[in-house]
């Protein structure tokens, strides 16, 4: 069983049904997309955002494409129910054309210049192959990994994105985390080419995230 992880660009721009109405707000960005399923003709998903949580709730409240939804200010969650775009759609019509099973989570970035997702998929070799060379025109891929797959559930690693885990191994590698701190936000910014605030900001989303999880880990077996 294979894997492949990549970004896919969408040439029309047309990311995310609600990205222009969002990304026309520079007060809030979608992250990640932690599950996504597709139901008759509409989308539902849970997806992580940054930014004003108000300003989130204004926004989706005035789209038309979208049904019904919930905001949790504190963790910065929102799910959603949303009307098919076309680029959603083509996705999981090519999933299935293929036979690949989405492994979230889908990761929002612009790492190669455009806005795009980062994603990883689970199949056959044959089928991981041809999706590779068959993808439509108006879609770029840009493929980073490709190997034997393993699923990582109960791995603290796999409940971060490949950008969060950037910028966590940056950090642990200039001694960040050592006491005293060896490295500072700006020392760790320059190193994976960020904004200082953008790294400030994804330290405390991956500490916000593994330490919980670890304390669970560990009181299970007290």
């Amino acid at each position: 069983m294979r894997y492949a992880s990549g970004v896919l660009v969408w040439n029309d721009g047309t990311l995310h049904p609600l990205e222009t109405a969002i990304e026309t707000s520079p007060a809030v960005t979608i992250e990640t997309t932690h599950q996504i399923n597709r139901i008759r003709e509409q989308f539902v998903e849970l997806s992580e955002f940054s930014g004003d949580m108000v300003r989130l709730e204004q926004l989706l409240g005035a789209e038309d494409s979208v049904h019904d939804f919930e905001v949790t200010r504190k963790t910065e969650l929102a799910y959603i129910e949303y009307n098919q775009s076309p680029s959603m759609t083509q996705l999981f019509a090519i999933l299935a054309a293929y036979s690949l099973i989405l492994v979230p989570p889908v990761e929002y970035t612009d790492d190669y210049g455009e806005r795009g997702v980062r994603l990883t998929v689970v199949g056959t070799e044959s089928a991981i192959t041809r999706i590779t060379a068959d993808l439509p025109s108006e879609i770029d891929l840009y493929p980073e990994r490709v190997g034997e797959y393993s699923p990582e559930c109960g791995r603290l690693e796999g409940l971060l994105t490949d950008r969060q885990r950037e910028v966590f191994e940056t950090a642990v590698q200039l001694g960040y985390y050592e006491v005293p701190r060896e490295a500072t936000h700006e020392e760790i910014a320059a190193a994976v080419d960020r904004a200082p605030a953008t790294v400030s900001e994804q330290l405390q989303r991956i500490e916000a995230n593994l330490l919980p999880r670890y304390l669970e880990a560990e009181f299970a077996h007290v």
